[in-house]
């Protein structure tokens, strides 16, 4: 199809321009689009009104078109709906909160890569400790690093060594009383 503007080349782009009497669409070549051939001065249209009149949405649609592609099939397949709420991840970015549990299993990956963004990196959330807590906590790091020490001396043997570390592990758990299922 020519170009409604020059007629002379092919046309590749509908611009839909608002004037006096409503919206008119036309299909016009790339040339006339970025404004090398304005319109007539007799349709009263600037090139102010050409370049608002652009929208992406339209050029990605003709482009699609053009290839072969669906564009308003493609949008809809690739976005995802939860099935118990029939939510969006748009929906759910609006709203600020999932719709239901299966929200969760539905958009699990998505939200981990938001988790990611938003906490520069860092998925698994560690809080701030109780400063009742800081003797209590360092004692049980300190039992854990001792356990650890033990069972690499057991697997390489050094019965002696592990007996003394053994024996450390028990006297520190004394002291602190610590509870081993916290």
């Amino acid at each position: 199809m020519l170009c409604e503007n020059c007629h002379l080349n092919e046309a590749e782009v509908k611009v839909a321009v608002k004037g006096h009497n409503g919206t008119e669409e036309r299909w016009v070549c790339v040339t006339c689009a970025q404004g090398g051939n304005p319109w007539t001065e007799s349709q009263q249209v600037h090139q102010d009104d050409i370049e608002g009149a652009f929208v992406v949405k339209q050029i990605l649609q003709h482009l699609a078109a053009k290839h072969g592609i669906n564009f308003e099939e493609l949008t809809k397949k690739e976005e995802k709906h939860c099935p118990g709420c029939h939510m969006t991840l748009n929906d759910i970015a609006h709203v600020g909160k999932l719709g239901c549990p299966e929200c969760y299993a539905t958009f699990k990956e998505d939200i981990i890569d938001i988790v990611r963004r938003v906490q520069g990196g860092q998925f698994e959330h560690i809080g701030k400790t109780p400063h009742s807590s800081y003797k209590k906590l360092a004692l049980k790091k300190q039992i854990e690093e001792k356990t650890s020490y033990l069972n690499q001396l057991v697997e390489e043997q050094a019965f002696e060594q592990a007996a003394v570390v053994r024996d450390e592990i028990k006297a520190l758990k004394e002291s602190g009383e610590v509870d081993e299922h916290e």
